[in-house]
């Protein structure tokens, strides 16, 4: 994880057309730093374990690391 980490960027999804509502979004930089997550409001407690496995790459075990964090 980048050194210039300050705060966090999460943004909860709100249904769309390109989303429902059980859907995790990740913004990859083209360095293929982690840049944001769209996290569903009902899954911040409990996500997938798919999903926790996308962070680990980062080197984040949970959301609650992130809270406070900017992740580009």
């Amino acid at each position: 994880m980048p050194e210039n980490i300050q705060e966090n960027i999460i943004e909860v999804a709100e249904f769309e057309d390109d989303f429902s509502p059980d859907d995790f979004a990740f913004t990859i930089g083209p360095d293929g730093e982690l840049k944001s997550i769209i996290i569903p409001q009902h899954l911040m407690k409990d996500p997938p374990e798919e999903v926790l496995s996308i962070l680990r790459i980062y080197g984040i075990e949970t959301l609650e690391e992130i809270t406070d964090r900017t992740l580009h």
